[in-house]
């Protein structure tokens, strides 16, 4: 049997295994089902992100790894500030930081010696993370050694774009 032979016994076997199994073929009339539509997403509601937040914390604990650094803690009250504060930017639309964090009151008030806020807003949590590791002051932040708890925020507005507050802390002590 020559190579021509043994292709086309190949062929007269596949094509007899399709009409054996009842695969549609060309000339058969009965049209093919309609694929089902494509789910529409649903726009994303506006609010708090928990898992933004914690997809957050997670960039920044992977960063902090790799520069030698221990990971950050998640301080409650922290936290609590930080979605306050990203609910009011995303509210408001414009970015500022939470001036009154920063007060020695605030310090005694929180047991921190030291305190660092980062404020932003982007499309992506990892989007957020690159560009705050893009800022000089940003990044020194999420690298500061003393940093020993954070409280992250992920806050999407109507427009569908992420506020995002991330609070550092030294605790006294």
């Amino acid at each position: 049997m020559d190579a021509a032979q043994k292709i086309r016994i190949g062929a007269a076997v596949a094509a007899l295994a399709l009409v054996a199994l009842g695969a549609p073929s060309q000339a058969d009339d009965t049209p093919a089902p309609a694929p089902a539509p494509a789910p529409v997403p649903a726009a994303a509601p506006a609010g708090y992100v928990a898992t933004g937040s914690w997809q957050l914390l997670a960039e920044v604990n992977a960063t902090r790894r790799q520069h030698g650094l221990r990971p950050l803690a998640v301080d409650r009250r922290l936290a609590a500030t930080a979605r306050a504060w990203a609910e009011h930017l995303a509210a408001a639309g414009t970015l500022a930081h939470d001036e009154p964090l920063f007060s020695a009151a605030s310090h005694r008030r929180l047991g921190f010696r030291r305190l660092g806020e980062n404020v932003g807003f982007d499309v992506t949590v990892p989007a957020q993370h690159r560009a705050f590791l893009a800022s000089a002051h940003h990044r020194d932040n999420v690298l500061l050694a003393s940093y020993r708890v954070a409280g992250f925020a992920v806050v999407r507005d109507k427009d569908g774009y992420l506020w995002s507050t991330e609070d550092f802390g030294s605790p006294t002590g």
